[in-house]
């Protein structure tokens, strides 16, 4: 039988996190983080791989023209990526706006790997059958032919005349003379 701390060293889990910095990286700027994530125990880190630079990087929509650099890191200490990130922005001397750390199933880093697949796309405009039926008999005078006479079957079928329903009678306080006598000064 197992001892309890065998049990406990069989269960320890660790936490992945992608750190994403853009920009230009101040210097020793890796060793600076790897030192500042051994606060949460960290297990191991990846090289930064860094994305060319684009007019408007992926999760910095403020930030023109500039590289972002992407490390993944793992923990043993549970946090959540906003404490850490804010951690690291007060240690390793970086801007706020520059820096992003998403934990391991965050939902904006599965929609991101979903876009990103390796499918390349195709326009539909550019293709001279463009899949489906065609819906030529929807639209313009095909359509406008057709609501008309949906209209007319659906007024046939409507045998209700609005005026047969109002209540018909005498009412004695209309009468036939005009009213001659003026509003004002009378």
């Amino acid at each position: 039988m197992k001892s309890f701390k065998e049990y406990l060293t069989e269960s320890q889990k660790t936490y992945n996190f992608k750190i994403r910095v853009a920009g230009d990286l101040p210097e020793h700027f890796e060793e600076h983080l790897d030192r500042n994530l051994q606060k949460f125990g960290l297990v191991k880190m990846s090289k930064g791989k860094t994305a060319p630079i684009s007019e408007k990087p992926m999760d910095f929509p403020q930030l023109q023209n500039l590289e972002v650099h992407n490390f993944e890191a793992e923990i043993k200490y549970p946090t959540v990526p906003q404490h850490l990130e804010q951690y690291l922005v007060d240690n390793c001397t970086i801007d706020h706006g520059h820096i992003i750390v998403r934990g391991e199933f965050d939902p904006v880093e599965a929609q991101q790997q979903e876009t990103t697949s390796n499918e390349e796309y195709q326009t539909m405009l550019t293709q001279e059958d463009m899949g489906g039926e065609s819906a030529q008999a929807d639209v313009g005078s095909n359509r406008v032919m057709d609501l008309l006479k949906e209209l007319e079957t659906a007024r046939k079928e409507r045998d209700i005349d609005p005026i047969e329903s109002a209540p018909s009678g005498e009412s004695k306080d209309i009468g036939d003379t005009q009213n001659n006598k003026a509003v004002i000064g009378s």
